[in-house]
């Protein structure tokens, strides 16, 4: 868990959430091969989830700035660029 709960930050605990959904039951299936990825490349698991929230950012911030809908080929070429961070303006 990434202890969003203890500080009071609802949008971190939903993220978490979000990730760990997509981990367990490997929909997309992108998202358990990417964390798999990180781990065996050395990356806590901690780290290779918040690394993973990283790319679920991108995706609400594009909605909110922007008020684009989810756009799964993004979400996936930038968890596939991972560890290198996705810029959110692409």
């Amino acid at each position: 868990m990434f202890n969003y709960s203890k500080r009071g930050d609802s949008i971190g605990l939903v993220i978490e959430q979000i990730i760990e959904k997509q981990i367990r039951q490997s929909d997309p299936p992108e998202t358990a091969l990417t964390y798999q990825r990180l781990v065996a490349d050395s990356f806590t698991e901690l780290e290779a989830k918040r690394l993973i929230s990283m790319v679920v950012h991108v995706e609400l911030f594009r909605l909110m700035r922007y008020g684009e809908a989810f756009n799964l080929k993004r979400y996936l070429d930038n968890l596939k660029g991972l560890p290198d961070l996705p810029d959110a303006d692409i």
